[in-house]
């Protein structure tokens, strides 16, 4: 539900294209702790984002929300690592539905009916989906990603952080093109 990081697909995919095994996702979560529909103030908000996000990237926004909306990625969030569980890959192409959709179709990906429905647009048996959605690891694995994410300085999304080992450190955070990107992951996969 980041703007930026939809904005920033296109150059994901590009750099994903050069050094596809440089690249995986770490879920940062945003307004993980909202419970309340927002309001038009709210509303308005986001499409002011929303225009800026497209000014500067080119992405496309369909500039619609769903009614009502509770901004709390935390579902989405945990089916992009049930998705991921089920794969046992990087789950990019699903993670960039999730965002079509909520982003130009203006649909509630806060609903495990429209989460299920991306997974098998995806290829994947939706009971595998639902089932994995709905396990304690993923969740456990979800929550952890999101509280370790802000550990490494990710206030601002999306953020990339280098991994080695099992050491992370933040690199740049905000949007990056995909020549960016690339110069980060060839440093990082340097010996």
């Amino acid at each position: 539900m980041c703007s930026w990081c939809w904005g920033m697909t296109p150059e994901v995919d590009r750099a994903r294209a050069v050094l596809p095994e440089a690249f995986d996702l770490l879920m940062g979560g945003i307004n993980i702790h909202g419970t309340q529909p927002i309001g038009e103030f709210g509303r308005g908000h986001l499409m002011g984002i929303w225009r800026e996000v497209q000014a500067t990237t080119g992405q496309a926004f369909g500039f619609k929300l769903p009614t009502p909306l509770i901004y709390n990625s935390t579902l989405p969030c945990i089916a992009v690592q049930a998705v991921r569980q089920v794969l046992d890959a990087p789950p990019f192409d699903y993670l960039h539905r999730l965002q079509e959709r909520f982003f130009v179709e203006g649909a509630d990906i806060n609903n495990l009916e429209v989460l299920a429905a991306a997974a098998q647009g995806c290829g994947l048996d939706r009971e595998a989906f639902l089932q994995a959605a709905g396990s304690e690891k993923v969740r456990a694995a979800t929550y952890f990603q999101m509280s370790t994410s802000r550990d490494f300085g990710t206030s601002a999304l999306p953020s990339v952080l280098e991994q080695r080992g099992r050491e992370r450190r933040l690199l740049a955070g905000g949007y990056l093109t995909a020549e960016a990107l690339l110069e980060f992951a060839r440093r990082a996969i340097e010996p």
